[in-house]
C-alpha cells in the first residue's frame, strides 16, 4: 500500500482543478492535520485506525467533524482501503448499475419479482419509475439518499440481495427507532416512503402515488376498545376528521412515549410519568406544535379520569405554553397593496388567482386550498365557499378580475386531471391539491420587500386582515364585515377590532399623570 503522504499528494493534485481556491485551501489544511495525527500515532499508511481517530477528534464541532469526514472519504477513495464509518457503512459506496444496464436487466422480468435480484438494480429501477412522474431533481435526490441507507442495510443483512421480508424488517426497525425518539421524524418519513416505493416496484414494476396504509390499532384488546370509545366521543362533538386524527395521534403517541402496552399499565400512570411524557413530546415537536399538543393531552387525561381509567385527574399537571401576542393585527398599506396587484401580472396564473381570492374575499388558506371546480357557478357568476373552519357556507359574487384569473389558470396552467375536483393543484407529481398557499404568498411579499403594517406575518391571513381594514376604514357596518368574513359569532370579530385605529385612539386613556407624586394631608399618592 502507498504511504499516507503519497496518497494525500494524489488527493490534492486530483481535487485542485475541481475546487474553488478557498475550498482547496480548506482541504489542504485538514489533510495536513490528518498527516500530523498519523505522525503522532506512528502510522505511515492509510488505515481504519487512523480514520477513526481523526474523525473522533472533532472537538464537539459539527463543521470540524464534517471536514474530517470529507478528508477521510477522499483519502479512503484514492487509497482503496474500503474503510467504514462508526455505523459500519462504507465511506465510499460501490457504484450503482447504470440506467441502460438496469433496463436491460428488467427487460424480461415478470412481476411480482420471483428471481434473485440485487437491491442495487431495484433502486435504479425505482428511480426510473419515479422520474416518469416528473418529480423535481431535489425530490429524486432525497429518495436516492434514503435508498442508499436501505442499500447499506441490505449489504449487512442479506449480502445486497433483495428480499421483501428484509425490507419489511427494515421498516419495522426504523419504526422502533422513531418511537424511541432515536430517529428524526423527517428522516423516518423519508426512509419509510422510500422503502414502500421499493416494495411496490418489486411487486408491480411501476409506482403510483397513494397513502401508505398503516395499522394503527393496539395489540391489547382493552386499549383498542378504549381508543375506539375516545374517538367516538370526539365524533359526537362534531370535530372534523383532521382534528380527530390529531387527537388520535396524541393518544397513541402518549402511550408509546410512556411505553404503555396494557390497560393496567395505563391505569397506573403517575404524575411523574406524565411530566416525562410532556418532556418527550418537546423533543419531537417545536414550540408552536407543543402549544397544540398540550391542550389535547390535557383533554385526554381528563377523559381517562372521567372514564375511571386513572384514579387521579392528571390533567392538572399540564400547564399550557404562554404565547404573548401583539394587540394590533397586521395589514398591507394602500401603496403596498397597489404594488402587489401590479406584480401579479408577472406571476404564475395560480399565484395570481390565489392572491386575488384572499385579497378580495378574505378567504382563509384552508378555504382556498379546498375550493373545487363545483364551487364556481359560471352562469350565475357566483362562488360558493364552504368554510373548513366553521362548516358554514358563503356566497360571493364572481368579480370579473377573479373570474378571469380562475378561468386562465384552469384552462392554461392547471394540470388536466378531469376526475379530480380541486382547483389549485401542485405543479409536480403527485398532482394533488396544494396543502397550503403560504409559500406562494410569503415568496411574493419577500420579492417585493413588503413589510406589513403592525407585524411581520406573510400568510394569506394578512390579506384577510387587509380586507377588514379597508372595510372598517370605509365605515362599513360591523354586521356586513362579519358576514363577509363568514364569522358565526361576534366573539370571532374581536381580533379584527384592533384594525379600527381611529376608534381605538378615541378610547385611549390619559397617561400624563403616571409617575407624578401628589402630596396632600401629610401623605402622598
Amino acid at each position: 500500500m502507498e504511504k499516507l503522504e503519497e496518497i494525500i499528494s494524489v488527493v490534492l493534485t486530483e481535487r485542485k482543478p475541481q475546487l474553488a481556491s478557498s475550498s482547496f485551501e480548506s482541504l489542504h489544511f485538514y489533510c495536513n492535520q490528518l498527516s500530523q495525527m498519523a505522525s503522532k500515532m506512528n502510522i505511515t499508511v492509510p488505515c481504519q485506525k487512523l480514520y477513526d481517530a481523526f474523525i473522533e477528534d472533532d472537538r464537539n464541532s459539527k463543521e470540524r467533524s464534517s471536514r474530517h469526514r470529507q478528508c477521510v472519504k477522499l483519502v479512503d477513495y484514492y487509497a482503496g482501503t474500503h474503510a467504514k464509518d462508526e455505523r459500519g457503512n462504507p465511506f465510499n459506496r460501490s457504484s450503482l448499475p447504470t440506467e441502460d444496464e438496469t433496463k436491460d436487466f428488467f427487460k424480461d422480468v415478470s412481476y411480482p419479482i420471483s428471481i434473485q435480484i440485487t437491491i442495487d438494480h431495484l433502486i435504479i429501477k425505482s428511480e426510473l419509475e419515479m422520474r416518469g412522474l416528473k418529480l423535481s431533481s431535489s425530490t429524486i435526490g432525497q429518495y436516492k439518499h434514503s435508498w442508499l441507507d436501505i442499500r447499506d442495510y441490505f449489504n449487512k443483512q442479506n449480502a445486497g440481495i433483495y428480499a421483501s421480508e428484509v425490507l419489511q424488517q427494515y421498516i419495522s426497525e426504523i419504526n422502533g427507532l422513531r418511537s424511541k425518539c432515536l430517529m428524526n421524524e423527517w428522516k423516518w418519513k423519508m426512509n419509510r416512503k422510500a422503502a414502500h416505493v421499493l416494495l411496490e416496484v418489486a411487486d408491480t414494476g411501476t409506482f403510483n402515488w397513494k397513502p401508505i396504509q398503516q395499522n394503527l390499532s393496539f395489540t391489547d384488546h382493552d386499549l383498542e376498545e378504549l381508543r375506539t370509545i375516545y374517538i367516538n366521543t370526539l365524533s359526537e362533538k362534531n370535530l372534523s376528521k383532521a382534528t380527530i386524527n390529531l387527537y388520535d395521534y396524541v393518544f397513541r403517541k402518549t402511550l408509546s412515549l410512556a411505553e404503555i402496552q396494557t390497560i393496567e399499565e395505563l391505569a397506573g400512570l403517575s404524575y411523574e410519568e406524565t411530566q416525562l411524557i410532556i418532556a418527550s413530546f418537546s423533543t419531537i415537536c417545536n414550540k408552536k406544535s407543543m402549544a397544540t399538543i398540550l391542550p389535547i393531552l390535557r383533554s385526554l387525561l381528563t377523559f381517562l379520569f372521567e372514564n375511571n381509567v386513572t384514579d387521579y385527574n392528571l390533567s392538572n399537571v399540564i400547564m399550557s405554553r404562554f404565547i404573548q401576542k401583539g394587540n394590533v393585527s397586521a395589514y398591507l398599506s394602500v401603496e403596498d397593496e397597489r404594488r402587489l396587484i401590479e406584480q401579479l401580472e408577472q406571476e404564475s396564473m395560480r399565484t395570481k388567482a390565489i392572491i386575488l381570492l384572499a385579497l378580495r374575499f378574505g378567504l382563509r388558506d384552508s378555504d382556498v386550498c379546498n375550493l373545487t371546480l363545483q364551487s364556481i357557478d359560471w352562469n350565475k357568476e357566483k362562488l360558493y365557499v364552504v368554510q373548513q373552519k366553521t362548516g358554514e357556507s358563503i356566497i360571493f359574487p364572481l368579480l370579473p378580475e377573479i373570474g378571469n384569473a380562475l378561468m386562465e389558470y384552469i384552462l392554461h396552467e392547471r394540470h388536466p386531471r378531469i376526475d379530480y375536483p380541486y382547483i389549485f393543484l401542485r405543479k409536480q407529481a403527485p398532482y394533488n391539491k396544494i396543502s397550503s398557499a403560504y409559500p406562494f404568498c410569503s415568496k411574493l411579499l419577500n420579492k417585493l420587500k413588503i413589510q406589513p403594517v403592525n407585524g411581520k406575518t406573510k400568510g394569506l391571513h394578512l390579506f384577510r386582515y387587509t380586507l377588514t381594514h379597508r372595510l372598517l376604514s370605509a365605515k362599513v357596518p360591523h354586521q356586513v364585515v362579519t358576514d363577509i368574513l363568514g364569522h358565526t359569532s361576534k366573539e370571532s370579530d374581536k381580533p379584527y377590532i384592533s384594525l379600527e385605529e381611529s376608534m381605538l385612539r378615541m378610547c385611549a386613556l390619559d397617561l400624563s399623570e403616571i409617575g407624578k407624586i401628589h402630596w396632600g394631608e401629610d401623605k402622598f399618592e
